[in-house]
């Protein structure tokens, strides 16, 4: 590592690297001059040349964001070196130090590290006020992440590689070479720290790396760019698809925060990769890592079977359910037993994602709707109002009906899905169930001539 040392920016600016740099620049449509960018700098050589590019530029607020995962003993070095040259450059520095204890038994090291990585950079984005996080993979990172997917068995989305641009990350340097990278840092003495672990066959990236692509490299000039072209033409093909998918099927499926309903009779007709891909599009808010072909073909089965009721877990908690016109998805929680909730007037109170009112009118005139009943209020204000999950053996005398009904069954022939059947409340008045919430009142509570006294029972969907 060199020492520090004051920097001629002359000099680098007239650095062929840099001009090409530039160039890679002007590809992002949206960055715009002064504009915030919180550049994740590790100390390793690629990001400290990433830095002195960006610093001589001298066209944007820079913040350096580092993080000390505390895996290596060297570690610290790395945040001092980092702060120095910050402090040199006159750049605020944030640094954030993280506890391996924390690591989930079975989770990956890399999954932890890149997780909490990324966390903290979007958290200096909100402190700072910035738009653009950027980071130092190039030509060569791209390379070992396409075979990586490859070996995976990733498919398209694998082949695509890393997105020069995902959202508000932005990945200028994808269009070097690891080659060109040390070249530049040689010629103007930039220091780093190289990490000692880089070397370590047993990690797939680094055996890929040293007995794959250099070699590979050193007998073909071409490798990195020509892999680069091709992930550059797989994208356009998944962007074209992805677009297909966001302009004409997206808009007929029915979503919330928390669930969506693709009616069948909009895809019925495609190919399941198309479905496959219409899903992994619905989830991208919650979930960003690649799908095994294990996930893939799994998913592809799904769809192909025709059985109502067929349901499928998918990757990340979200479960699939084919129902009678539609396929339903919906983000499992872990599901704890709720205990009943005693119901009085003008005490409003939540349960299971509702809150429940009791109003009291002496004549009401208003209509029931979906989540608004009228009862006789006369029937029911010695009694004790719970609101509760229905059980099985359950039942009760649906409005309009003589006999009684069980909520199994009420609930089949109102083609109620599983997925709601799950989350169905029940009002009882001294255990007996006077409306199945969102669907029927009891008859033996409906409004008649005789009646005086009306109650008002409301409930309200509470936003996620």
């Amino acid at each position: 590592m060199s020492a520090l040392r004051t920097f001629d920016k002359k000099l680098i600016q007239s650095d062929p690297f840099l001009e090409k740099f530039k160039n890679e620049l002007a590809t992002f449509s949206d960055l715009k001059k002064t504009d915030g960018i919180v550049v994740a700098v590790s100390g390793g050589m690629d990001s400290m040349a990433l830095l002195l590019s960006l610093d001589t530029i001298d066209e944007f607020e820079l913040f350096v964001a580092h993080v000390n995962h505390n895996l290596r003993p060297d570690s610290d070095k790395d945040e001092i070196l980092v702060r120095n040259l910050s402090d040199h450059f006159g750049i605020s520095c944030y640094s954030h130090s993280l506890d391996p204890m924390t690591i989930e038994k079975g989770e990956s090291v890399e999954k932890w590290a890149r997780t909490k990585r990324y966390d903290f950079l979007n958290q200096i984005v909100e402190h700072t006020n910035s738009k653009w996080i950027m980071t130092a993979h190039h030509g060569n990172d791209q390379v070992e992440t396409v075979l990586m997917n490859l070996s995976r068995q990733s498919g398209i989305s694998g082949l695509c590689g890393i997105g020069k641009q995902n959202g508000k990350v932005l990945r200028p340097l994808l269009g070097f070479t690891k080659k060109e990278l040390i070249d530049f840092v040689k010629r103007n003495e930039i220091p780093f720290h190289e990490d000692a672990t880089n070397s370590d066959l047993s990690i797939p990236r680094n055996f890929i790396r040293h007995t794959v692509v250099k070699p590979w490299e050193n007998e073909v000039q071409s490798l990195i760019s020509g892999i680069q072209g091709s992930v550059e033409h797989f994208s356009e093909w998944m962007e074209a698809l992805d677009h297909f998918i966001f302009e004409l099927i997206i808009p007929k499926v029915n979503r919330s925060v928390n669930q969506f309903e693709i009616p069948l009779n909009g895809i019925e007709n495609m190919p399941n990769m198309t479905k496959v891909r219409l899903v992994q599009l619905l989830l991208d808010a919650s979930y960003h890592e690649l799908w095994s072909k294990h996930q893939i073909e799994q998913l592809k089965s799904f769809f192909q079977k025709d059985e109502i009721g067929n349901k499928h877990i998918l990757p990340n908690g979200w479960r699939l359910l084919r129902d009678r016109k539609s396929i339903l998805g919906k983000e499992m929680t872990t599901q704890t037993k709720i205990n009943p909730v005693e119901l009085l007037p003008d005490h409003p109170v939540d349960f299971n994602q509702y809150r429940y009112e009791l109003f009291l009118e002496g004549q009401s005139n208003l209509d029931s709707t979906q989540n608004r009943e009228q009862v006789d209020w006369s029937l029911l204000k010695d009694q004790k109002l719970e609101i509760r999950s229905w059980t099985n053996g359950d039942s009760f005398q649906p409005l309009g009906m003589e006999g009684h009904q069980k909520i199994s069954d009420f609930l089949i022939n109102e083609k109620v899905d599983r997925f709601a059947k799950k989350s169905q409340a029940v009002i009882t008045a001294n255990g007996e169930i006077i409306w199945v919430c969102g669907r029927r009142i009891a008859d033996w509570v409906k409004l008649t001539e005789k009646t005086k006294e009306t109650a008002i029972l409301k409930r309200n969907h509470i936003p996620s």
